[in-house]
């Protein structure tokens, strides 16, 4: 499937508050939840930064690149072992479908559905911790800006969740790649008036969740994606590397991208 469809699903459905979250398989409680933050990929509405002129690429080839990226990060997560759920924009049933559909596609099941709830990221985040906060011990957040993340980062960024009341993995623009909260973490409270976008997102954030004497720990750094010069970058590392999963990502990125991207 690529960016459209509208694939259809039979699950259980748990309401809490003002969100309703799809439980896919058991209910067991875990030490981590991971939970992807994504926008349904079409065009227009994903990777817009990748598309504006002078770039070569189009809207369609940004969100065929939000969707690559956005199953290569459910991929690699997925194999660290703890249950995976995506956070759906926009929500509604027939998105947490094609969610489902298009992980499925490539054998992988997601743990849970979580539709978004409006506002800027720093409320959504929220809203969903209030959604997940049942489910686990602590919730680990990603995008799906960063799809060569090596999995030892990841692997990390779990470990220092299970000692840390915030977890941060800082990205080179001054955003970060994870947020990791354990159950007392007051979410609304620490992303308040959080400039996103803006290259102070970690600072901010590291700031003030040790000013509300929250106990941090910071993950490896890594790039993400959201500009011609980072998907430049990230073509560049891809090369460089010996990782089996990394040449896969790289074909699948030839396969996708104008000729003169890849030059």
């Amino acid at each position: 499937m690529s960016c459209s469809g509208k694939p259809k699903g039979d699950y259980r459905y748990r309401s809490r508050g003002r969100n309703v979250a799809r439980i896919i398989g058991g209910l067991m409680k875990t030490d981590v939840q991971i939970v992807v933050m994504a926008k349904f990929p079409e065009p227009g509405r994903v990777k817009t930064r990748l598309s504006v002129p002078p770039s070569p690429l189009n809207p369609v080839h940004a969100c065929d690149l939000h969707r690559l990226f956005l199953l290569e990060i459910g991929t690699r997560l997925v194999g660290q072992g703890k249950p995976v759920a995506i956070a759906h924009d926009p929500p509604g049933d027939d998105v947490a479908d094609r969610f489902t559909q298009m992980f499925s596609e490539v054998g992988k099941r997601l743990s849970h559905l979580f539709p978004q709830v409006p506002g800027d990221l720093g409320a959504r985040l929220a809203g969903v911790a209030g959604a997940a906060r049942g489910e686990a011990e602590s919730i680990l957040f990603f995008g799906a800006d960063s799809p060569d993340l090596p999995a030892a980062h990841a692997s990390r960024a779990i470990t220092l969740c299970g000692g840390h009341d915030v977890t941060l993995g800082p990205t080179f623009d001054g955003g970060y790649w994870c947020l990791g909260v354990s159950a007392r973490v007051d979410m609304q409270i620490l992303l308040d008036e959080i400039d996103w976008s803006s290259g102070r997102e970690f600072d901010q954030t590291l700031s003030r969740a040790r000013s509300l004497g929250y106990n941090v720990g910071l993950a490896d750094r890594w790039d993400d994606v959201d500009r011609p010069d980072d998907l430049r970058r990230l073509l560049e590392r891809l090369r460089r590397s010996t990782e089996a999963d990394d040449q896969a990502l790289l074909m699948k990125l030839q396969k996708i991208l104008p000729e003169e991207v890849l030059r």
